[in-house]
Order: C-alpha cells, then sequence, then structure tokens
C-alpha cells in the first residue's frame, strides 16, 4: 500500500512518522550528550557545540541550541532522558521541559508534558512558580513571621491508624473561635440532655459530656435525614426559572437562555411549579427534585466520585443527565452519571460529549469535541528498550484539550502527596 494511500488513517500515520522522528532525535541528542562530554566540538573554526550543530547536523541555530540544552540536562533530569528515549515527548516539548524545570521536578513534569502542546506546556512551566514549594531546598529557611503564620488559611486533615480516625485542625484565631463555641453549645446540648434524663439507655445520665462527644454531636447532626442535603449548586441560591412546554426557557424579567445554560440549570437541582390561568400565576406547587435523593444515592454510589476519566473529585459531585431533563430525559440509574461542578459545566459548554457504554449498562464512554475518545491517564513505567526491539513506538502527542494553569501542581521527586488510602487533606485542590 503507498505511503500516502487515501485510506490511511492520518492521525495514525503522523503518530508512527513522529515515532521515528523522535527516535532519530533521541540518537542526535545522545550524540550530542558525547560532543559535550569529551569536547569532540572544540575543532578548527566552531565556536560552541551549538555553532558545530549548525555546521555539520544542517539544523537551525535555535533547534540547535535546544538539542544542546536537552543533553546538558539529561543528567540533571533522568525522567526527561527516559521520555526522550521512549519517544512519548517530541524534541519541542523536551526543549520547553530542558529550559524551565527546576532539578528535582522532571518526574511530574514529564507527566504533563506527554499529554501538553509546546504552546500549553511552556505557558504552564514559565507562570509556574517553583520557588514557592515547600520542599524547595534552594531558598534558605526563614524565620517563622508571627503575622503571616496567624493569616495562614485553614488546614484540616484526616486519617486511620491502628483502627483509630485521627484528624487535625488549624485555622486563624477568628475562625477557631466560631469552632469552639459550635463546640461548646454541643457540649451543653449534651449536658442538658442528660441532665434531664434524655439520653439513650445505653448512655448513663450521669457520664461527663466532653468536647469530643460534642464533636460526634455535629456529625449526627449534618448527616441526618431531613436537617441537611449536598446538593448541586442549583440549590445554592434561589433562582427562578420559568421553562414551558415549548422546551424554551428564560429567568425572571430576562429573556430566553441558550439552550445549554437551560440544559445546565434543570440539569440538578429542584422544581417548584408556578400554574397559571389565562397567562396569570393563581398557585405555586409543591417543590421536589429532579433528581430524588434515594436515586442520586445510588448513582453516587456506582459511581464513587467524578466519572470523567483521570478525575478524584469526591465531593460536591452533580448528577448529570445524558439525555438532558428538558428534552425528556428519563431520571434514573442508566440516564445519570455523577460529575464534578468543573467537568459538568465543561460538558454543558461542548468541551466533550458522554455516551453509554451498549455493552456494559452504568458504564459510558467520554469523547471530545472532535470525536477522539479521552481515557483516564496511566503511569507508565521506565521503558529500557532491548536489542530485540522492533523499532521506534508510535508517538501518541498531545491530547490537545483545554489546560487550566490553577490546577497544575508539581512536586519534587520523593516528596509527593500521601495515597488517599492512607491520609485525606484538602479535598480543594486539584490532583
Amino acid at each position: 500500500m503507498p505511503a500516502h494511500d487515501s485510506r490511511t488513517d492520518p492521525l495514525a500515520e503522523v503518530g508512527m512518522i513522529c515515532g521515528r522522528l523522535n527516535a532519530a532525535h533521541a540518537d542526535l541528542i545522545d550524540l550530542v550528550t558525547r560532543l559535550v562530554e569529551h569536547e569532540t566540538w572544540a575543532i578548527s573554526g566552531i565556536r560552541s557545540p551549538e555553532h558545530w550543530l549548525t555546521c555539520f547536523a544542517g539544523v537551525s541555530p535555535a533547534t540547535a541550541r535546544d538539542l544542546v540544552r536537552i543533553a546538558t540536562r539529561s543528567t540533571e533530569l533522568p525522567a526527561l532522558q527516559r521520555e526522550v528515549h521512549t519517544g512519548r515527548l517530541s524534541l519541542g516539548q523536551a526543549a520547553v521541559v530542558a529550559a524551565h524545570t527546576p532539578t528535582g521536578y522532571d518526574e511530574t513534569v514529564v507527566q504533563l508534558a506527554v499529554h501538553a502542546t509546546v504552546p500549553q506546556l511552556r505557558r504552564a512551566l514559565v507562570k509556574y512558580d517553583f520557588t514557592q514549594q515547600p520542599d524547595t531546598p534552594d531558598t534558605p529557611p526563614q524565620p517563622p513571621d508571627a503575622l503571616s503564620i496567624a493569616a495562614q488559611p485553614a488546614e484540616l486533615a484526616m486519617w486511620f491508624d491502628h483502627d483509630r480516625f485521627h484528624l487535625t485542625y488549624t485555622a486563624p484565631a477568628d475562625i477557631g473561635a466560631l469552632v469552639q463555641q459550635a463546640l461548646t453549645e454541643a457540649t451543653d446540648a449534651l449536658f442538658l440532655a442528660t441532665a434531664t434524663g434524655a439520653s439513650t439507655p445505653d448512655e448513663p445520665s450521669s457520664r461527663r459530656v466532653r468536647m469530643a462527644d460534642a464533636m460526634e454531636q455535629l456529625a449526627t447532626r449534618s448527616l441526618q435525614i431531613g436537617t441537611t442535603d449536598i446538593a448541586g449548586r442549583a440549590e445554592k441560591f434561589r433562582i427562578y426559572l420559568h421553562l414551558d412546554t415549548t422546551g424554551q426557557g428564560w429567568l425572571t424579567k430576562r429573556g430566553a437562555l441558550p439552550p445549554h445554560l437551560l440544559r445546565k440549570w434543570t440539569c440538578d437541582g429542584m422544581v417548584q411549579p408556578v400554574w397559571e390561568r389565562e397567562g396569570s400565576p393563581v398557585n405555586v406547587g409543591r417543590a421536589h427534585r429532579i433528581v430524588p435523593r434515594r436515586t442520586r444515592r445510588l448513582v453516587e454510589d456506582r459511581d464513587r466520585g467524578c466519572a470523567y476519566p483521570g478525575c478524584h473529585a469526591i465531593h460536591h459531585l452533580e448528577c448529570h443527565h445524558i439525555t438532558h431533563w428538558a428534552d425528556g430525559g428519563h431520571t434514573d440509574m442508566m440516564n445519570l452519571i455523577s460529575l464534578c461542578p468543573h467537568h459538568h459545566d465543561r460538558h454543558h459548554t461542548g468541551d466533550y460529549t458522554i455516551h453509554p457504554d451498549a455493552g456494559a449498562p452504568g458504564h459510558f464512554r467520554f469523547t471530545t469535541r472532535h470525536g477522539h475518545p479521552i481515557e483516564p491517564l496511566a503511569t507508565t513505567p521506565p521503558h529500557d528498550p532491548g536489542p530485540d526491539t522492533a523499532g521506534p513506538q508510535r508517538y501518541t502527542g498531545p491530547t490537545n484539550e483545554i489546560l487550566h494553569l490553577d490546577q497544575v501542581r508539581f512536586h519534587r521527586r520523593g516528596s509527593g502527596p500521601r495515597t488517599a488510602e492512607h491520609r485525606t487533606g484538602d479535598v480543594g485542590e486539584p490532583p
């Protein structure tokens, strides 16, 4: 078959071509490494390794600088060297990593680099402040400032050890006073309950009430049915959304809503009908949930977090209708999926689509707006090509998805966060 046959998939073909190109660049980088190490570039009339490459490799001065930078940093950035030789990083991606990555951060940087375009990677690394990382040894420790310590945000960590639950919490003084007051009032309520004989039969009325019991009381109150219920953002604020039988919707005293906003606000939340007679409202019906509480719990138990591939969010989830509720979609488990607010918004703006998996009920397939499948990111172990390797592997290339710089976190080698099974910290930090 000809190399450029019309039946050839262009994406598969460019992957194979770039795979061979990346393998050739890796060999060229190895040559430059030896060139710099043994100074064999220093011949008559040659001013630098970059000049040598410009004269004998036929590359531009910019490409020569990239090759020398990657080669000279290969020892400091072993993860970069590894991914260059596996072919997962192009020359442009590797050059950006080599130019902007401090020593020790290459492992987490290349995890982003293999999935990002060169402009995305440059924006992420140029704007990222590695000096503010708590594990950076390059900056000498500064004496603690009492004012700055007092102004630090609240921190909470929870974990299990030896069949015991542990919790640590630090906060500014004003927030601490609020927590202390809540615990004090819960302690007083428990004391009054024991004094008046309202305690349970398993609890003697003479038992001393402790602050730890008040913590349990607060947790019990928050989980009692009917007192508090976790809901989507549509229930956080009172918004009156007017619907009619033609599929249109509008806000009070505002114009018609775009279809994607109408679907977003009717995906999850509360509905309270306003009955009209001859164009005038005459009665307000009873409020009910678009997604009943029982169905929501079954969906959340099935999905165990945001169902978007690679997302680790497990809190503040929202139920999304695969076939939109406004379009007549049923509110049952086969038509519902759990999404975090961020990915819920991204779906309604058209960044990706969700399709039920016909062969596995309750499972769904995610695709980009261009139809390419979205798969969870898998950690690829270091690849050591042996003598039996059949050739360079196919270059998968960037995912071409939106890069949100506020969600980028790089950790120094050996100092990453603990796994979720061992310790649970603040839930607001993206993975």
